[in-house]
C-alpha cells in the first residue's frame, strides 16, 4: 500500500498514526538556475522506487517563530507536496488541497500545524499540503528585466500542485473530480486570486478561504515598482546579479526592506501580470469570472487584535491601513465610521483594522459571488482564557487548530496553555471540521447560503450561532465609502511605497 505510482515514476511512503503518508514527492522540475524566476516545469521522470518518507526542503525564508517548522532545512528546490491518505485502495475519496499562509515570505506545508494525520484518518479525506515559492523569488514582478523573469511564480507553482493532483490522486486514494483547495491568510489570498483564473479553475471544485483578504493584488505599477525599491536596497542593478544572488540572502533582507517601503506585510504579496491575473478578486467575482467554483469565506472575529500590541504591532504597517481605509474618506464618512466602532470600547480600533483588511472585503466578495455560485460564510469567535487576557481574542490563525486537530502544535500551544481542559474546545473542533468535510463532500453545509447583501455567516464559538458576519450597523457605515468603491474596482487600493 506504501508503494504508489504516479506519473513520472514510482514513490513509497510509511504508514504511521493510521494513515498512509508520502512526504516530498516533488511536483515541479526544481526552480534554480535558468528557473529561478519562470514558471515551474514538470518535474523529470525517474527509474525505480522514490522513497518518500522525509518532507522536502522549505522555501527560502526567515522564521519569525522557529519552533513551528518541522524542516529546518531551506532551499529554492522546494516545490513538493505531501499526502495523507486513509488508504491507497482504489476507492474515490474527497481530496483536500491545503496551502499555509504567512504573509507571503514564510510557511511550509511540513508545518506541525498542519499535520493531516488526523483530519484524513478521522474524516475519511485525502490531504495534500504544499510548498510554493514565496518572497521575492515567488511574488515580485521582475519582468521588466525581460522574458526570463515572470510574475507571480508562487501561483503558478500552486496551479503546477492542483494539475498533479487531479493527474496522480487517484493512486492515493483520492477522487480527481472531487478536490477542495484550502487555504488560510496568504494562501487562501492566493486561492481568492486562482478562483479568477482559468488556467487554475479546472483543478479544483470548491474554495474554502479562511481570512482571505481579497483586496491584496498589487496593481502592475506598484508591484514594480517595489521590485525597483528591494533591488535598490539589495544593490542589484542587472538581471545578471539577480539570477545569481543568493536564494537566503535575498529572504534575509525581506523584512526590513518591507517596513522601510512602508509596505509592510504587503509588500510580496500577488499583483495584476495581465496574463494568469488580469482582474481584482472582487471586480472578477462580479463579473461572473468565479461562477465555476463554490466557496466558504470566514474570517475570526479580531483578524488583527495582534496589531495593537507592541511587540506584534510590526508585522503590519497600521498607518497605511488607516490610511488607505479612512484618510481618503469625506468628513463625515470618517465620522459615521468612527461612530460603528464606539460599541466595541477599546477594542474598536483592533476590530475596524480587522474589518478593513479582511472581513468587510469577504463579504463584499461574497456578495458578488453569491449571485453566480453557491457562496457560505463563517465567522470564528471562540476564545480561551488565556486569549481574552492577553487581548488578542479570536486573533488571526486561530481557527487553523480546529480544522487539524493538532492542538499541541504552532500557535495552539500558546492559545491553551491557561485552558482547565479541552473538552469544549474538542467538540468545537469536531464542529467546525464537520462542516468543512460536508462542504469537502456533498457541496452543501447546514445553514443559509450568502444571497446579495443578505449574507449569514455561522458564528464558531461554544455555543455557535448564525448571524451577519459583520454586524450591519458597521456595514451600513461603509456604504457609500470610498474604501467601498475601491474594493470592488480595485482603483487606488495600492498601499504607497515611502
Amino acid at each position: 500500500m506504501c508503494e504508489v505510482k504516479t506519473t513520472y515514476g514510482a514513490v513509497k511512503g510509511e504508514r504511521a498514526g493510521g494513515v498512509y503518508i508520502w512526504r516530498g514527492i516533488p511536483y515541479a522540475a526544481p526552480p534554480v538556475g535558468e528557473l529561478r524566476f519562470k514558471k515551474p516545469e514538470p518535474p523529470a521522470r525517474w527509474d525505480g522506487v522514490r522513497d518518500v518518507t522525509e518532507f522536502g526542503d522549505s522555501a527560502p525564508q526567515v522564521r519569525r517563530m522557529k519552533r513551528r517548522a518541522t524542516v529546518e532545512r531551506f532551499s529554492e528546490d522546494c516545490l513538493y507536496l505531501n499526502i495523507w491518505s486513509p488508504a491507497a485502495d482504489g476507492e474515490k475519496r474527497a481530496v483536500l488541497l491545503y496551502i499555509h499562509g504567512g504573509s507571503f515570505v514564510e510557511g511550509a506545508g511540513s508545518d506541525q500545524e498542519y499535520d493531516g494525520t488526523k483530519l484524513a484518518s478521522e474524516g475519511d479525506i485525502v490531504l495534500v499540503t504544499i510548498n510554493y515559492r514565496i518572497g521575492a523569488i515567488g511574488f515580485m514582478d521582475f519582468s521588466f528585466f525581460g522574458d526570463d523573469f515572470t510574475a507571480n511564480c508562487g501561483l503558478w507553482d500552486i496551479i503546477a500542485a492542483l494539475k498533479w493532483v487531479k493527474e496522480n490522486i487517484g493512486a492515493f486514494g483520492g477522487d480527481p473530480d472531487n478536490v477542495t483547495v484550502c487555504g488560510q491568510s496568504a494562501g487562501a489570498s492566493c486561492i481568492c486570486i486562482l478562483s479568477g483564473a482559468a488556467e487554475a479553475q479546472k483543478y479544483f471544485d470548491r474554495a474554502i478561504m479562511m481570512s482571505a483578504a481579497p483586496t491584496l493584488v498589487h496593481s502592475k505599477a506598484l508591484a514594480q515598482k517595489a521590485a525597483h525599491g528591494f533591488l535598490e536596497y539589495m544593490k542589484i542593478s542587472d538581471p545578471g546579479s539577480l539570477m545569481s544572488a543568493s536564494a537566503m540572502e535575498l529572504a534575509a533582507n525581506q523584512e526590513e526592506f518591507a517596513q522601510k517601503s512602508g509596505l509592510g506585510s504587503t509588500t510580496f504579496a500577488p499583483c495584476i501580470d495581465g496574463e494568469l491575473v488580469t482582474e481584482y478578486p472582487i471586480s472578477a467575482a462580479q463579473a461572473g469570472e468565479m461562477r465555476a467554483v463554490s466557496m466558504l469565506l470566514g474570517t475570526t472575529r479580531e483578524e488583527m487584535s495582534f496589531a495593537l500590541h507592541k511587540s506584534l504591532s510590526h508585522i503590519v504597517d497600521i498607518e497605511n491601513i488607516r490610511d488607505v481605509a479612512i484618510k481618503v474618506e469625506k468628513p463625515e464618512t470618517r465620522e459615521r465610521i468612527a461612530r460603528a466602532y464606539e460599541r466595541y470600547g477599546k477594542r474598536g480600533p483592533g476590530i475596524m483594522f480587522s474589518d478593513v483588511t479582511f472581513r468587510l472585503p469577504s463579504v463584499w466578495l461574497s456578495e458578488v459571488q453569491s449571485r453566480h455560485a453557491d457562496t457560505w460564510m463563517y465567522r470564528f469567535d471562540y476564545e480561551t482564557l488565556g486569549m481574552r487576557l492577553t487581548g488578542l481574542h479570536a486573533f488571526h490563525s486561530s481557527d487553523i487548530p480546529f480544522l487539524f486537530g493538532n492542538f499541541r502544535a504552532g500557535l495552539a500551544r500558546y492559545m491553551f496553555m491557561l485552558a482547565p481542559n479541552m473538552r469544549g474546545a474538542r467538540r468545537l473542533h469536531k464542529e467546525f471540521r464537520g462542516d468543512f468535510l460536508t462542504f469537502m463532500k456533498t457541496g452543501e453545509l447546514p445553514w443559509q447560503k450568502c444571497d446579495g447583501e443578505d449574507g449569514p455567516a455561522k458564528c464558531y464559538s461554544l455555543h455557535s450561532t448564525v448571524e451577519q458576519a459583520v454586524p450591519a450597523e458597521v456595514q451600513q457605515a461603509y456604504k457609500d465609502s470610498e474604501f467601498k468603491k475601491r474594493s470592488f474596482t480595485g482603483s487606488g487600493m495600492d498601499l504607497q511605497i515611502r
